[in-house]
């Protein structure tokens, strides 16, 4: 059962962690609490529909009462961030054997987005995400600003299943992604690369480096996509992005591209 102080007998709203009710679910939020951003797995929705908890502080510190991120574990660890996304700031204060102080949405002030670091350095949240765990890899999916998007992981990429996930585009069908993983111990906070499906069957160590834009990865993933996949459009910007730092077969492909366009072209 429900294990929170001051909550009524036979409570199951899953306040109290993962010994009871499961716990809080992503996009979900109990009417025992419809007038919270409640502290939480992950980020909830708040009572009005809106993806506001997502973005600003959901709880106010036990110690200071300053507003904060409050992140339980799978594990019932408790974590508490200044801010969300790398290198996810903790908050020095605070006593995490304590339970944090409930954020009404009255109680923090709506963050701008020119007021969060995350945001300027080009990072947006991914809501309404589904995280699955396969044998080798780990998957998340959901809507970002760009749309709805279905990325993988790195194999051996250890999310917990309701993280809070950032992520930004570096190229197309390649992003970076930054959250939290757990284990018994501890919380850890992770930046990784996440990528399309079909991209597969690319060794990881190649768009890790295509990511950070080294010139021969970039080039393996444009053939990848120009002769595997036969999309030429695909593969243009990782054309140039290799052109960009002297790969001469790159200048190659995009100049043939350019004289030889394809029938789907214009």
């Amino acid at each position: 059962m429900c294990n929170a102080a001051n909550h009524p007998s036979g409570c199951n709203c899953g306040f109290g962690g993962d010994t009871g009710g499961g716990g809080w679910h992503w996009g979900r939020v109990s009417n025992f609490v419809e007038n919270y951003a409640p502290p939480s797995f992950g980020w909830a929705r708040d009572h009005g529909g809106t993806v506001e908890s997502y973005v600003n502080p959901n709880a106010h510190c036990p110690v200071c009462g300053c507003p904060l991120y409050f992140y339980r574990s799978p594990y019932n660890g408790r974590v508490f961030f200044d801010d969300l996304g790398w290198p996810w700031p903790k908050h020095a204060c605070t006593d995490n054997r304590r339970e944090p102080q409930r954020a009404t949405t009255t109680s923090t002030v709506r963050r701008s987005e020119q007021d969060v670091a995350w945001r300027r350095e080009g990072w947006s949240p991914l809501l309404s995400p589904r995280i699955s765990h396969g044998v080798e890899r780990s998957g998340v999916r959901g809507d970002c600003e760009s749309g709805f998007v279905d990325l993988v992981l790195p194999r051996g990429t250890k999310i917990d299943r309701e993280t809070p996930v950032l992520i930004r585009q570096v190229f197309p069908d390649l992003h970076q992604a930054t959250f939290l993983a757990s284990d018994h111990f501890s919380t850890r906070p992770v930046v990784t690369i996440a990528f399309d499906r079909r991209l597969t069957f690319l060794e990881d160590e190649v768009l890790a480096l295509a990511a950070k834009r080294d010139a021969t990865a970039l080039y393996s993933v444009a053939r990848f996509l120009l002769w595997n996949l036969n999309d030429p459009e695909g593969a243009r910007p990782y054309l140039e992005g290799a052109v960009a730092r002297g790969n001469v077969e790159a200048a190659i492909d995009l100049l043939t591209l350019a004289l030889f366009p394809t029938s789907d072209q214009p």
